[in-house]
């Protein structure tokens, strides 16, 4: 089988990722990844947040038992959630089971109960998810498609709310891949609000191997502007990235990603309030990456 149809999530995900990955503010996070001698991949994450002044973690083990993948994942809220994939159970199906236990102090045996059908090939991608337990104003019953046709690739979704019988949201997405760049249109509808209405479309181009620019552009019809977004990425050298972004609200946020040495990557990230320089609105972020 050859290279699968985008998925409806991933569609836009270019110039998406280069407006919002490694532009975490507000936080300083350390992450250690390290492999047993079993095969358990475990991943220690600490998270120390200043908006709350609260410290967060969690522990996440992966293991793999022939074509089945288990993660179970421990937190310091008291939340212990554990997920199972099984691959390959037919030709590009997945399957995908998760669970969650309530955050100490909470009522019920469990907060989250959800199983996941993943489907990929050449033409198409299809994701449909149950979630047995649900808030009362969350759909349960969520599904996505999506197709390519040479350089095109358009997909539609939709949430439904089984206990109501209703369709809680809809949506759809165009996106045109070229070699060197990709133009995104998107649209969302969540049914039963006014002026529910989201309009988006995104530009992301490869300028060099070095350098990637994109903009972004969004009409929330409940709001009288339009937000836009515009970002640029850069690569020093092999171990160093530097990345800017500016909005129209004024905030201009950067980040400094790089390799420190073969197990260490480190990012430091800022946002600027630009239209009031002057009151302390500036926030900063630290994330430290080791894989022994």
């Amino acid at each position: 089988m050859g290279k699968a149809a985008t998925a409806f999530k991933d569609i836009g995900k270019a110039c998406s990722d280069l407006l919002s990955k490694d532009f975490k503010v507000d936080e300083t996070t350390i992450e250690v990844k390290s492999n047993a001698s079993n095969g358990t991949a475990f991943t220690s994450k600490t998270t120390k947040s200043a908006a709350n002044n609260s410290v967060s973690g969690s522990l996440v083990g992966k293991k793999k038992f022939g074509n089945a993948q288990t993660e179970a994942t421990v937190k310091t809220d008291g939340a212990l959630a554990l997920q199972v994939e099984m691959a390959e159970l037919a030709a590009g199906l997945k399957l995908t089971l998760d669970c969650e236990t309530p955050k100490a102090g909470k009522p019920g045996a469990l907060a989250v109960a959800k199983c996941t059908a993943d489907y990929c090939s050449e033409m198409l991608t299809s994701k449909c998810f149950f979630v047995y337990y649900a808030a009362a104003d969350k759909p349960d019953l969520c599904t996505a498609f999506s197709t390519a046709y040479q350089a095109f690739t358009l997909g539609c979704a939709a949430d439904f709310s089984v206990a109501k019988r209703t369709l809680a949201k809809m949506g759809a997405a165009c996106e045109y891949v070229a070699d060197d760049f990709s133009l995104m249109f998107k649209y969302t509808d969540t049914l039963g609000k006014t002026d529910a209405k989201v309009y988006s479309c995104s530009y992301f181009h490869n300028v060099s191997k070095d350098m990637q620019v994109g903009t972004e552009m969004v009409k929330d019809m409940s709001k009288n502007e339009v937000a836009m977004s515009l970002g640029c990425a850069y690569k020093l050298d092999k171990d160093t990235t530097v990345k800017a972004k500016v909005d129209t609200e004024g905030k201009l946020s950067t980040s400094y990603k790089q390799k420190i040495s073969a197990i260490t990557t480190m990012i430091l990230s800022s946002k600027v309030d630009t239209v009031n320089l002057s009151d302390n609105n500036h926030k900063f972020g630290l994330a430290l990456n080791l894989t022994p």
